[in-house]
């Protein structure tokens, strides 16, 4: 069966690393034709699905290589961030912290997805919720997937709460 007219759709591929290794490796990634075409279309999203990551890496990602070198992540830490959403870092009241790592970045800006009509981050557990409630509080989400306990938390602590 076709798909409706409003659901067809086609990719578009950011044919780059998420973070590159310098910030004239980055420079010279974005002055690729492909590259430069899929960021412009960031602008035109309405649904973004992203991952809310926190500063403690998961036991895989310690175990595999985190893409942000640990002494990067702690120099974050104390900028103030608490997390990030496709490798930018905010802090707990979703405000971007400004980095070297963001030199190095290929991809959305937190501000590009404050835009998104409908931002869904998806992300559970007591190791991310302060990310969480960061991404909350900025509005860099208005959609969450996320685990009961941290839900009711959450609820619990959000400011209407108290």
């Amino acid at each position: 069966a076709a798909l409706p007219e409003r659901w067809r759709t086609c990719a578009t591929f950011l044919l780059a690393p998420g973070i590159a290794t310098s910030p004239a490796a980055r420079d010279a990634l974005m002055q690729d034709q492909f590259v430069q075409a899929a960021l412009e279309g960031l602008d035109e999203l309405t649904l973004a699905l992203v991952g809310i990551g926190s500063l403690q890496p998961s036991t895989l990602l310690q175990s595999s290589g985190n893409i942000v070198p640990q002494p990067e992540l702690e120099t974050l830490g104390e900028l103030g961030a608490v997390g990030d959403i496709c490798l930018r870092f905010f802090d707990a009241t979703g405000t971007h912290v400004a980095s070297d790592v963001d030199e190095r970045v290929i991809g959305v800006t937190l501000d590009q997805l404050k835009q998104v009509d409908r931002c869904v981050g998806i992300a559970g557990g007591p190791r991310k919720y302060e990310a969480i409630r960061g991404a909350l509080l900025g509005g860099l989400i208005n959609v969450l997937i996320t685990d009961h306990a941290t839900a009711e938390r959450l609820i619990a602590e959000s400011p209407e709460a108290e």
